[in-house]
């Protein structure tokens, strides 16, 4: 049976599922790993301090799933669905006061502060398709409009050609140079061009 695009929405993550939402970025990194994209390392996000990371976003409310209903839903509020209703099958995290956040841009904008920043973005491989990663970028606009913010933010590793041209090419963003740090990141930027209901 086809799915239709209501039955997509969004909901904030909770304490109790730390571990669900962890286990879908091990096995997306575990994906990139087996087909040579360098994003993330698989048992990353299972390491105390990462984990820990986590933890405290979806604590304060910044950590999102994606979710698929079993019948249509007519919003993408970030309410919680019946359980039973729903199969989880993305996620992403928005920050708005990070320090690595802060380390990325601080060198390029004067208000590295007047955004939102998208992490952690992903949408199990049965779900590609869908149409689901613009969605999420315009739920992040939205998130970001509400509090005052002007710009959507990401990035990615320097390498990783595919995202950046996705990113670049696909999705709207402005490609600023690479991170010089120790490791390189490609730096994304987008101003919010969402407007609330």
């Amino acid at each position: 049976m086809a799915i239709s695009a209501e039955q997509f929405s969004f909901r904030q993550a909770k304490p109790n599922e730390l571990d669900i939402f962890i286990d879908i970025l091990e096995r997306a990194a575990f994906w990139m790993e087996d087909n040579k994209l360098n994003q993330w390392i698989p048992g990353s996000f299972v390491a105390p301090k990462t984990r820990a990371h986590i933890e405290n976003t979806i604590s304060i409310g910044n950590a999102f799933f994606i979710i698929k209903s079993s019948s249509p839903s007519t919003s993408t509020s970030t309410s919680a669905l019946d359980n039973d209703n729903e199969t989880i099958i993305g996620t992403f995290t928005l920050n708005y006061t990070d320090p690595f956040d802060q380390m990325l841009w601080t060198d390029l904008v004067e208000d590295w502060s007047d955004a939102v920043y998208l992490h952690r973005l992903v949408v199990e491989r049965e779900y590609k398709g869908y149409g689901l990663g613009p969605k999420a970028l315009h739920f992040a606009e939205l998130e970001g409009l509400k509090r005052g913010k002007h710009y959507l933010r990401l990035d990615c590793m320097a390498d990783n050609k595919l995202l950046k041209t996705y990113y670049r090419e696909k999705a709207g963003f402005k490609e600023f140079e690479d991170y010089p740090g120790e490791r390189l990141f490609g730096r994304f930027e987008r101003p919010i061009t969402a407007t609330l209901p």
